[in-house]
């Protein structure tokens, strides 16, 4: 075979690819920015405004399961409308949560800042097909409307949603119909021109290179399959966390709610392989395998280019590498060891219950509670802050904000606990991969409320329904406070459990609160203060555990398990309200970050809501005051407010990197802003690495 038509070739290939791959990134870019932007005739800047923009297939009822929830505080909302499918969807929005008049000026759909058709004045009209909750009239200045009861509602027609789809099609299907369209042609044109006249055996170095062509194959539709699965699943998770647990030991992990994907994966893996050998076996026979080969090598980078494009934009890679490569000098600004400033505690040593609420956020309550969803899922939550304290004005619930470094549950916990996060930069390999079963060796450096309560004599417990060992939990824990692990295997060990028990994690909530009955009236009797520390697991992602005490009161099994959970809890806090040793008893819960699940989110249209853990204090100490006047805060300030809240008195209001919530200081959130404050966290920091992490 002459080398000059295959020189030809390869460099028409690479040409191809890189055209291909340029028009990806444009196309891709572009589709993932398309918005609905709704202009209003009017300021609403005074009040806290909530606009909803539901879809549902034409005909069918629309749900609270798809749903797009923004806030805004002036003339303009914008909704990111990627994910809708125009094609069969139409809409309803609603513009306010609240009984007010207003005018939509204008509706326009853009891709990123590039508008591509737009309504205004009297020709909003064509495009309305009722409303309900107001009375309406369209005048050259748009759609002016005056609610009669809250959250008006305006139907779009269908008409509107195929305007949008005639736009979407030529940019997504139709340009990529182009471009595989060019492909495939280029394919049967080097297949023709290279194929073997002469009849030639394929020969092992042909065979060979085929063979490299599936493994390349093989990773790129692996890559591809991975990328968008963390992207629809995992969407929200920070790099930081995934890089964290991918080289963190994952004993007691539990992936049965991922089977299915991984089934799926493998199984789309296997078809494609298969598919190409058949095709390069039946060419091979007809001798036309040459040009095959090449088209293999092309599909494959494309892939893998397509994979490695959509997780650095989508995970924001690059600024990632430049803030990890940046140093920080906030923790020598900021960082307050508790060894070093005087912790008074009152004569009387109140007792602690504090629970890590797993993904429990502010989000899941309604907007008139403060929340961002129609229906309240977590009712009985939302009554227990409003009773007690979540440092909100007193109108709505408040919550705390995690960090960077805090949006997983160990994360979380040490925020909590120590006032840090974790740097997952810092962090190296050989830390992680320990087994961590020697004493003090996750975060050494750290003073934490185990430490503190430890050398005031408590008697300290953590009871979680998994295995302690996952995410070093078992060794921060007991480093920091000597605390007894009452964790899966010891409640099986201890014949708590029969030895063939196990459900989710190990085992669900409604175990955990009987057991943390158990312990509690136990630790009441010893005569020493004592610290129950409790993790709940139920709520985690994805889908959370069903228990036999779960309603099915709403569409999706994960809101349904949420509510299950804001009941029992609840529950859990009012027979500790019964109890003698209540009086003297201060019980803390927070969220230990944010849902996960980028899926639930988007379903739910919450993806624009200012997203906050679920946070309350019960019971503070007496004299123990908050202020009212709102406060923004993050998971780190837990660690001081939870001293405070128990009568102790600290000096500077400081602790870790945490402020106590009942003084007058100004958290870190507060005096540098939640995106500075992150950016800053995620930089190197050589106090964090000498000081903290390996002291």
């Amino acid at each position: 075979m002459k080398k000059l038509p295959i020189i030809i070739f390869a460099i028409v290939d690479i040409l191809i690819v890189a055209l291909i791959c340029t028009a990806t990134i444009f196309i891709s870019r572009t589709q993932d920015e398309l918005k609905l932007n709704v202009y209003l005739g009017e300021s609403h800047a005074d009040t806290r405004n909530i606009a909803q923009l539901f879809y549902t297939v034409e005909g069918e009822k629309f749900s609270t399961n798809s749903v797009l929830t923004e806030m805004f505080a002036d003339d303009l909302v914008v909704f990111n409308i990627s994910q809708i499918d125009f094609k069969n969807d139409v809409l309803r929005l609603d513009p306010f949560n609240m009984k007010t008049d207003f005018t939509i000026s204008k509706l326009e759909v853009a891709f990123g800042e590039h508008p591509v058709f737009s309504v205004e004045g009297k020709d909003l009209e064509n495009y309305v097909e009722k409303t309900k909750g107001l009375k309406k009239k369209f005048k050259d200045e748009g759609i002016v409307c005056k609610s009669k009861k809250d959250n008006p509602r305006i139907f779009l027609n269908s008409a509107f949603s195929q305007r949008i789809y005639h736009y979407i099609f030529l940019l997504n299907k139709a340009s990529y119909a182009v471009l595989f369209a060019l492909f495939l042609l280029i394919g049967i044109i080097q297949i023709i021109i290279l194929r073997d006249k002469e009849k030639s055996g394929v020969g092992k170095k042909g065979i060979v290179i085929f063979v490299i062509s599936e493994i390349l194959l093989t990773l790129g539709v692996v890559l591809v399959y991975v990328v968008f699965f963390f992207e629809k699943n995992f969407g929200q998770v920070p790099i930081g966390q995934l890089l964290y647990h991918l080289h963190t030991p994952l004993d007691g992990t539990d992936i049965s709610s991922y089977t299915g994907n991984i089934i799926k994966g493998v199984a789309l893996t296997l078809s494609a392989i298969i598919i190409s050998t058949v095709i390069f076996v039946i060419f091979r026979r007809k001798r036309i395998h040459f040009g095959y080969t090449p088209l293999i090598y092309m599909l494959s980078v494309m892939l893998v280019f397509t994979a490695m494009f959509r997780f650095i934009t989508h995970y924001e890679v690059i600024d990632y590498y430049k803030y990890t490569h940046e140093s920080t000098t906030l923790y020598e600004d900021n960082y307050v060891d508790g060894r070093n400033v005087k912790i008074t505690f009152p004569e009387k040593k109140r007792n602690l219950i504090y629970i890590f609420l797993e993904s429990i956020e502010v989000t899941f309550a309604d907007a008139e509670s403060g929340g961002g969803m129609q229906a309240n899922y977590i009712p009985e939550l939302t009554e227990l802050a409003m009773e007690n304290n979540s440092f909100s004005d007193g109108t709505k619930l408040n919550g705390a904000y995690h960090v960077l470094g805090a949006t997983y549950t160990m994360g979380g916990m040490a925020a909590q606990t120590a006032g840090v996060p974790i740097n997952e930069n810092l962090v190296d390999g050989d830390t992680l991969n320990g087994d961590w079963e020697s004493e003090n060796n996750y975060l050494p450096g750290v003073w934490t409320i185990g430490d503190v309560l430890k050398e005031e004599g408590y008697n300290q417990e953590l009871l979680i329904g998994s295995k302690g060992t996952f995410a070093g939990r078992s060794s921060y824990f007991k480093g920091h406070g000597d605390y007894r692990i009452a964790d899966y295997p010891y409640m099986i060990e201890n014949k708590r459990l029969p030895e063939d028990y196990k459900v989710w994690w190990g085992f669900e909530d409604q175990k955990l609160f009987e057991f943390a009955k158990e312990d509690l009236t136990k630790l009441s009797a010893m005569g020493s203060p004592f610290n129950l520390t409790l993790l709940t697991v139920d709520t985690h992602a994805t889908g959370g555990y069903k228990c036999e005490l779960c309603k099915d009161e709403f569409a999706q099994q994960y809101s349904n398990v949420v509510a299950c959970s804001s009941r029992q809890v609840t529950e859990f806090v009012r027979w500790v309200q019964q109890q003698d040793f209540y009086e003297n008893t201060t019980i803390v819960m927070c969220g230990d970050h944010l849902v996960p699940d980028s899926m639930y989110v988007a379903s739910e249209g919450v993806e624009g809501f200012d997203r906050r853990t679920y946070t309350v204090v019960i019971n503070p100490a007496p004299g123990v005051e908050y202020n009212g006047t709102g406060r923004s805060y993050t998971t780190l300030d837990m660690y001081p407010t939870t001293l405070a809240a128990m009568g102790v008195e600290i000096e500077g209001d400081k602790l870790g990197l945490g402020v106590n919530l009942y003084s007058d200081t100004p958290t870190l959130v507060e005096k540098y802003g939640n995106e500075k404050l992150n950016i800053e966290l995620m930089k190197n920091s050589k106090f964090y690495k000498n000081e903290l992490l390996y002291k």
